[in-house]
């Protein structure tokens, strides 16, 4: 099969009657609650709301309320790699991907979330952010112990290597934007993150700037490792992600 229609053939299979839907059938309670984690933050990104405050007004819900907006928004730092674990431990492989797809989509849909706790924290939240992607790769790893070999242990793969980058893309690098400018650069992050997109391309702030993107190559060979079948499909998927950042 050719590089170019892997991807269909993937989204294809994941959402084939014999597969999702027959496991949203038998298991509704349990993709119940996959929606309930995933949902307020899907909403929240979807509908472009510019706070959890101004949310929660435009909600008709009340503003103190607010923080639970966030646990369900940046909460998915934690909710997505951990939550897939749990799940997977248990053999729900399908809602457990579901949530890191979904967690991750928030994260990277929300990239202000993470800059503000990268800046708080420093270097050492970009080493609890790599940690944090750990639960996953072990998902990965465990494949076999999971699904039977054929088509669909290659769909779910695909599909968790895929959330895996996407989270790479979302914490990883911009706390590592943060802990080269702690390590490396003169001003303080604050002042620079108030100029700098740290999802743009190579920047003249800070030279130290250009090297945020090699999480992803790191995160490449971490998959290569967990998954070597899909060291190919990943190789190309990181390098559409590093192209896609840097246009």
């Amino acid at each position: 099969m050719s590089d170019e229609y892997i991807l269909d053939d993937v989204v294809e299979t994941f959402s084939d009657e014999d597969t999702l839907m027959s496991d949203i059938r038998n298991n509704p309670v349990k993709w119940l609650l996959s929606l309930a984690v995933v949902g307020p933050g899907m909403a929240y990104t979807i509908t472009e709301q510019s706070s959890y405050a101004s949310a929660m007004e435009n909600w008709g819900l009340p503003t103190g309320l607010e923080w639970i907006l966030a646990v369900f928004v940046t909460g998915q730092l934690l909710i997505a790699p951990l939550s897939c674990y749990l799940l997977a431990r248990t053999g729900n492989v399908a809602s457990g991907l579901f949530i890191a797809m979904g967690g991750s989509a928030i994260l990277v849909a929300n990239p202000g979330e993470i800059a503000q706790f990268s800046e708080a924290f420093g270097w050492p939240f970009f080493l609890f952010c790599v940690a944090l992607s750990a639960p996953m790769l072990l998902v990965l790893k465990n494949k076999k112990k999971l699904l039977d070999p054929g088509k669909e242990r290659l769909t779910w793969c695909t599909l968790l290597s895929t959330a895996i980058m996407v989270y790479t893309v979302a914490a990883i690098v911009p706390s590592a934007g943060v802990a080269l400018i702690d390590v490396s650069c003169e001003e303080d992050a604050g002042a620079l993150l108030s100029e700098v997109d740290v999802f743009a391309g190579a920047t003249d702030a800070c030279e130290a700037l250009q090297y945020r993107y090699a999480p992803i190559l790191g995160m490449a060979a971490a998959i290569g490792w967990a998954w070597p079948r899909g060291k190919k499909i990943i190789d190309d998927l990181s390098d559409d992600f590093l192209d896609g950042l840097k246009d």
